[in-house]
């Protein structure tokens, strides 16, 4: 063998490795697309109101965040069984897992700009409550 085929011979096989590190999905977690075709769903916990909403408005409120949860990687915080559960005494409702769940989940958003900061929210209501006095 020539030193150039072992270079092609070993391109190749890193290229094959990559392409198959891509297409790598961890068996038994949800996509947000395995949770907007789950018809069993109906309900997402809301972080900020803490009520729950109907998936696809959460979807439309959140979509810079939940376009992060397609599981496009190794890790588990790219699927949403790392943020949610099903809710126990309600099966229709994905509730967040605890507060540290629900904070990661809504600083992907603040790290996007895609959401406003609590405070942002916080200084928004205070006005609102001034123009009504």
């Amino acid at each position: 063998m020539v030193q150039g085929e072992i270079i092609d011979i070993k391109t190749n096989y890193y290229n094959k490795l990559l392409y198959k590190m891509k297409s790598f999905k961890m068996k038994g977690y949800s996509t947000w697309n395995d949770i907007m075709k789950n018809k069993k769903i109906t309900d997402i916990q809301d972080p900020i109101i803490e009520m729950e909403i109907d998936k696809y408005e959460f979807e439309n409120m959140y979509k810079e965040i939940v376009c992060e949860l397609q599981g496009n990687d190794e890790y588990l915080e790219s699927y949403v069984d790392y943020y949610f559960t099903t809710n126990p005494t309600k099966s229709y409702v994905l509730s967040f897992k605890g507060e540290k769940e629900k904070t990661e989940f809504y600083d992907i958003g603040l790290k996007n700009k895609s959401v406003l900061s609590l405070t942002e929210i916080h200084e928004g209501e205070e006005t609102n409550e001034k123009r009504k006095m």
